[in-house]
């Protein structure tokens, strides 16, 4: 590491290559991400190690696996790009604070809820106030929302509620309701079964969890153990239901179509009705770009509710 006596820019480079191989979890999926070849990532992580004078993973026939080194690096390296992403945006609210890139990261499926007007919040923040803002939006499961936000990869998440103790230093501001319901497949033992469930029965079935999204009144009301499915977004749990093997929390308006196809079948009367939020890292709230979105995202949104 004493190799390295200060940072340029082509170390800045070779550090942002080396934090994406270990976020994919291999050459081929960092390839896809990055757009460039699988010969050029090799080179430039042999690079990255000669100037650091380190190993920091191994790759071959073996398999791709990152060395306590390189989790070492890879951590610095999240942390340095974290104070150069605040910089940028301590940057962005000074004057009119209305420049550079904000990255949304929106938890899947939530912009085809029947709710969501985050396309016209969008709208409006670009032509009222985001001229020269270049927006960026990432797809993916709800807690890699909350993990982009947190580690500043992302300065606004967009996703379902979770327990408040786990959004320790991020503010969450509620947007719209996403409803669930239990749900069995066609084929499956209770899918004909037309006598009122008592909560007992249903316990006796396979169940597919939602991981940390499961709503907090669930808990515990269906078979419980280490054997149980998880279905980490709504499309993931939906397909384990449809497969026959489980019952379920799904949302309503992803369920919709299923149920009239007669592919899925509602079972029980326990819902949930939970809060979609906008997540913000609590130092970053105040800055301009971050402050105008949300409140155009909070203002669209509660106009649906008047």
């Amino acid at each position: 590491m004493s190799k390295l006596k200060q940072l340029s820019d082509l170390d800045l480079k070779l550090l942002r290559v080396f934090v994406v191989i270990v976020e994919q979890g291999s050459f081929a999926a960092a390839q896809g991400q990055l757009n460039i070849s699988q010969s050029v990532l090799s080179e430039n992580l042999k690079s990255l190690e000669i100037r650091l004078g380190i190993r920091l993973c191994d790759r071959g026939p073996g398999g791709f696996r990152v060395l306590p080194e390189g989790k070492d690096v890879y951590a610095a390296a999240k942390r340095l790009f974290l104070a150069v992403d605040d910089f940028k945006f301590d940057l962005a609210s000074v004057g009119d604070g209305l420049s550079g890139e904000l990255v949304l990261a929106l938890e899947d499926d939530v912009i085809v809820n029947p709710a969501s007007r985050i396309p016209e919040a969008l709208k409006e923040y670009v032509n009222s106030y985001g001229r020269r803002i270049k927006l960026k939006i990432e797809i993916m499961a709800g807690f890699q929302v909350l993990s982009k936000v947190a580690d500043g990869t992302a300065q606004i998440g967009i996703t379902v509620a979770v327990d408040r103790t786990r959004l320790r230093g991020i503010q969450s501001i509620p947007l719209f309701k996403e409803t669930l319901r239990l749900y069995c497949a066609e084929g499956h033992e209770l899918y004909s079964d037309n006598s009122p469930l008592a909560q007992q029965k249903i316990r006796e079935y396979h169940y597919s969890s939602r991981g940390h999204l499961e709503p907090e009144n669930f808990a515990g009301t269906l078979k419980a153990g280490d054997t149980e499915d998880i279905g980490l977004g709504a499309q993931a749990q939906l397909a384990l239901i449809l497969s026959g093997r489980n019952v379920g929390y799904v949302p309503d308006y992803i369920a919709a179509s299923y149920v009239v196809s007669g592919k899925l079948k509602q079972i029980g009367e326990v819902g949930s009705e939970n809060d979609v939020v906008a997540a913000v890292r609590s130092k970053n709230a105040g800055l301009k770009p971050i402050e105008q979105l949300v409140r155009v995202l909070e203002r669209v949104h509660s106009k649906q509710t008047k």
